[in-house]
C-alpha cells in the first residue's frame, strides 16, 4: 500500500495552477527543457528579472517586481504598476514547446481570498506584458515551427475602458422616465 502511495506522488517543481486566461503563447521548435533554457535567457535580456528556471518541468517565474524598475520589490502587491511573470512550457508533438507565459498583476486587495485568486492577466497596454509578448514573437520567428504562419507581434493596443456601460451591464439600460403622480384636487 505504501509503495502504492509513493508510487503516485507527482513530483514536479511547477505550482499546481495553471497560466492565467491571456496569457501569451506561441510553439516554437525546442523541446521542453531547451525552450524553457531559452525562454528564461531572453526574459532576462530584456530586464525582466527570472529568479527561477526549472528546464526538467518547463517551468519559470519572477518575483513581485516594479515594472517601471524591473527592480524585485516589498511594496504591497497591489496595481498594475507591480507585476510576476510565469512561463510554462509544454510537449508539442515531439520535439516542440508549447510556452504560454502571463503577465501577472493584483488590481485590488482582499484578505479573504487566497492570494493566487487577486491576480489577473495584466493589460496589453503594461510594458512589461508588452515585453513579454515581443519576446515570444521573437522566439516564435527564431525557432519556427516548420509550415506554421510567420508569428505576428501584438499590436499596440488599448485596453478597452472598463468605466464605460456595456451593453450586459445594468448601468446602461435607460430607466424609463418617473411619471409624476396625478394632481388631486
Amino acid at each position: 500500500m505504501l509503495a502504492l502511495l509513493l508510487g503516485c506522488q507527482p513530483y514536479t517543481t511547477r505550482p499546481a495552477f495553471a497560466p492565467l486566461p491571456g496569457a501569451a503563447e506561441a510553439v516554437v521548435d525546442l523541446d521542453v527543457a531547451t525552450a524553457t533554457t531559452v525562454l528564461a535567457e531572453q526574459l532576462k535580456s530584456d530586464s525582466i528579472p527570472v529568479s527561477r528556471v526549472e528546464p526538467k518541468d518547463g517551468y519559470l517565474e519572477t518575483p513581485w517586481f516594479n515594472a517601471a524598475t524591473g527592480q524585485a520589490t516589498t511594496d504591497r502587491v497591489l496595481g498594475d504598476s507591480i507585476v510576476r511573470v510565469r512561463g510554462w512550457v509544454n510537449a508539442y508533438g515531439k520535439e516542440r514547446g508549447s510556452i504560454r507565459v502571463e503577465t501577472a498583476v493584483r488590481p485590488l486587495a482582499n484578505p479573504s481570498l487566497p492570494p493566487r485568486d487577486l491576480d489577473q492577466q495584466a493589460p496589453v497596454e503594461n510594458p512589461v506584458a508588452v515585453r513579454v509578448a515581443q519576446v515570444l514573437v521573437d522566439m516564435a520567428r527564431r525557432y519556427p515551427v516548420p509550415g506554421a504562419e510567420e508569428p505576428k507581434a501584438p499590436p499596440p493596443g488599448v485596453a478597452p475602458d472598463s468605466a464605460g456601460a456595456v451593453p450586459s451591464d445594468s448601468t446602461a439600460v435607460k430607466k424609463p422616465p418617473r411619471s409624476k403622480p396625478p394632481r388631486v384636487k
